[in-house]
């Protein structure tokens, strides 16, 4: 197996048991499912790597976190900030200058989250999507 492929395996699991959902609420893609259920909705998209000398790689990894979840009344999407926002810090938390799948992923060496944007899904209005991107640097000898 690759490195992309052991650490988006780690990754996914993470994501589900940090944020409390089901293994079929994280998964891997380059666009969004559409969110069928009420609640929050993560799926991962590898966004390609970058060699930083011969020993090491940077791979970049966008996490969206999306809900989908009646907007209030005066429509501003507070409410369900109030969701998105605790779980995209929680995820934060968790992966930012931190190693935590060492032992599934022998070669990582770091790695770096970030909130990149959240904002509505244009086609719903009632699903916000928030991005934190994940880089992780890998190590070979």
């Amino acid at each position: 197996m690759s490195f992309t492929d052991d650490f988006t395996r780690e990754l996914r699991a993470d994501l589900a048991n940090t944020l409390g959902l089901p293994a079929g609420a994280v998964y891997l893609g380059r666009e969004p499912q559409k969110v069928t259920r009420q609640g929050l909705e993560v799926w991962v998209r590898p966004a390609g790597a970058e060699a930083v000398g011969p020993y090491l790689t940077f791979h970049t990894f966008e996490v969206h976190v999306r809900l989908k979840a009646r907007r209030e009344g005066d429509g501003t999407g507070a409410e369900q900030l109030e969701v998105v926002r605790p779980a995209l810090d929680a995820l934060r938390l968790r992966l930012d200058g931190a190693r935590p799948y060492a032992r599934a992923v022998p070669t990582l060496v770091a790695v770096q989250a970030d909130e990149v944007d959240t904002d509505r899904d244009p086609s719903d209005p009632d699903v916000l999507d928030a991005v934190l991107r994940v880089k992780a640097l890998e190590g070979v000898a």
